[in-house]
């Protein structure tokens, strides 16, 4: 059993994982989740009192503690896991960030559980965390034969493309001939896996959707009312210009068409699909594009990779629950042509983040077109469902990953064993610190403009 924190926008979760008493070549097999939202505000609000955030993981440590028996307690290893918005944090303000992660561990350190310590996460680690969790699902390491036992799957291994608030990663086990990229080798279920990621900054959904704002703005001249094929009908945001072109993803090709930094723009939704599509396509295609595989195309020097890619992406579970087709075309015509109502009623979430779905789903669409081969089966979606979270799959792989360092127990049949015997467990306790340590740090020391009448933007920082 294993718990997993995942300290998110809006509230943190906690999660427990629960796997078999034996291995399969050395590493752990997970079976079930389960997990626990922290009530009340985010760990945003903890911002002038970080030594009170610990008291908010009551409700669920106290939950944990009743699921897991008393007598395992104690045997029960505790890691605290965080990730990159925690590093952007520790570069922008490293007390407050200290302050934070300190007054965690002393709360993790008063559990009965046994606290092993904190780890900050670097980019690449989450990656092949994610691309870990991915394979995992899939039943690409292993599955099981007509006895229970576990055997080699001989199935190849799929890539994950993920995309954050700021960039976008292209995880698989295929080197390719285009940089860059970082390497790592894993040793995972007997077998070593050499898995490479690509890094694309500026890419993310938050950036991409600036800088295609941007382009219109300026496409449009002096025009204060600005036409947005890839947003719904009847759907508006007031804009300022300088919460568009800021930062060092901002670019433009012609100086002169820059306005003023406080200029305000009415950007207004007219649902056209194809034109959504050339748009993106100029987007990604433009000199200001630092990625590599999306600017290439079939007949040049570079190839896309061949692998399968897998894409986590809260738009891309809508577009396969939405879906039924996995023509990408197609798909790009249903998402872009959705009126506010359809949007909000299918999406279960608000306007302002299913209003994005629809440039999203032309920015994989425009993966497609450069040759790459993207997962579209919704039963990716229903296999990361039964384990946990596609949102939070690098905590799955984390897990996975830590249990090479733990001691199993006698062999034996590992399909179907009762919870009874479940006698080694495992605490994970992993703070994904995407939305809410960067709204700590923009409150702290950034104070950037951000959409009016609109909620900050979600960096899901890859």
């Amino acid at each position: 059993m294993a718990l997993s924190w995942m300290l998110a926008h809006p509230a943190p979760v906690l999660f427990i994982y629960h796997w078999t008493t034996t291995k399969a070549n050395k590493t752990g097999v997970i079976t079930e989740c389960s997990s626990c939202v922290v009530p009340g505000p985010g760990i945003s609000s903890y911002s002038d009192s970080p030594q009170k955030v610990g008291k908010s993981l009551d409700t669920c440590l106290n939950w944990a503690q009743k699921r897991i028996p008393p007598e395992q307690h104690s045997q029960t290893p505790l890691y605290l896991g965080a990730t990159t918005s925690t590093r952007q944090l520790n570069l922008s303000h490293p007390t407050f960030s200290d302050d934070l992660l300190a007054a965690l561990t002393v709360a993790l350190k008063s559990t009965p559980f046994d606290f092993q310590g904190a780890q900050i996460l670097s980019s690449l680690n989450k990656e092949v965390f994610n691309w870990i969790a991915v394979n995992y699902v899939l039943e690409n390491f292993f599955k099981y034969d007509w006895q229970g036992h576990l055997v080699p799957s001989g199935k190849g291994m799929a890539g994950v493309l993920s995309m954050g608030g700021t960039s976008t990663q292209l995880t698989s086990g295929e080197e390719g001939n285009q940089a860059p990229k970082e390497g790592v080798r894993l040793q995972l279920y007997g077998r070593t896996h050499n898995v490479y990621i690509q890094h694309c900054p500026c890419h993310g959904t938050d950036q991409l959707r600036r800088r295609l704002l941007s382009m219109l703005i300026q496409d449009q001249k002096s025009a204060k009312t600005v036409s947005n094929p890839c947003w719904p009908l009847t759907y508006s945001q007031e804009v300022r210009w300088q919460s568009v072109h800021a930062g060092p993803c901002a670019a433009s090709d012609d100086a002169s068409d820059i306005p003023g930094p406080d200029e305000v723009f009415n950007i207004t939704g007219s649902s056209n699909p194809s034109a959504c599509v050339t748009l993106v396509h100029s987007l990604l295609n433009s000199s200001s594009s630092s990625c590599s595989f999306l600017t290439h195309s079939l007949s040049s020097a570079v190839k896309p990779l061949q692998t399968r890619f897998l894409v986590i992406s809260e738009a891309m579970d809508f577009l396969r629950k939405s879906v039924p087709s996995p023509d990408l075309g197609q798909a790009v015509n249903k998402i872009c042509g959705m009126s506010v109502e359809e949007l909000v009623q299918e999406s279960q979430t608000s306007l302002d983040v299913a209003a994005d779905y629809c440039f999203v789903t032309a920015f994989i669409f425009h993966l497609g077109t450069k040759g790459y081969t993207l997962d579209f089966d919704k039963s990716v979606q229903t296999a990361f469902r039964e384990i946990g979270d596609p949102s939070s799959g690098w905590t799955l792989g984390y897990l996975l990953s830590l249990t090479n360092t733990i001691p199993q127990d006698s062999p034996g049949v590992l399909k179907g064993i009762e919870p009874g015997v479940w006698s080694l467990l495992l605490i994970l306790f992993v703070v994904l610190l995407t939305g809410s340590f960067m709204r700590i740090s923009y409150r702290v020391m950034v104070k950037e403009n951000s959409f009016s009448n609109r909620n900050s933007s979600v960096f899901d920082d890859n």
